[in-house]
């Protein structure tokens, strides 16, 4: 057991004297809480019993399907993402959307640009 200092000694003196006096107990406590009991809507039939629990099964289904929602979301989205494309990609890309460009400009042709359907 811990030993406690002179100091601690005076002030549970001082908290045993001056602590206040338990109030009396309420005789009719009991009976108001019996009728409050009583008083309350119990489900009495099974097909109450069942309502209260199909209630309550729905009420945490709510929850679970917003949380798996979430889920679904960020893991889709993650997966859906497209990948960034490399240094070499995008200069490929560049070039390719280049030379085509280039090649537009550059028809200097008489033929039509869509061949032979253009003339039908």
């Amino acid at each position: 057991m811990s030993h406690f200092s002179n100091d601690d000694h005076e002030l549970v003196d001082f908290l045993k004297q001056h602590r206040p006096s338990v109030p009396a107990a309420d005789p009719a406590l009991e009976d108001r809480l019996f009728d409050a009991i009583a008083a309350t809507a119990q489900p009495t039939s099974l097909a109450d019993r069942r309502a209260s629990r199909s209630k309550r099964s729905v009420a945490w289904l709510v929850p679970s399907a917003i949380a798996a929602g979430l889920v679904a979301t960020v893991v889709g989205y993650r997966t859906l993402m497209p990948a960034q494309p490399s240094a070499t990609e995008l200069a490929s890309l560049e070039a390719f959307v280049e030379s085509n460009w280039q090649g537009t400009l550059n028809n200097t042709s008489d033929e039509a640009p869509f061949g032979d359907v253009a003339t039908n």
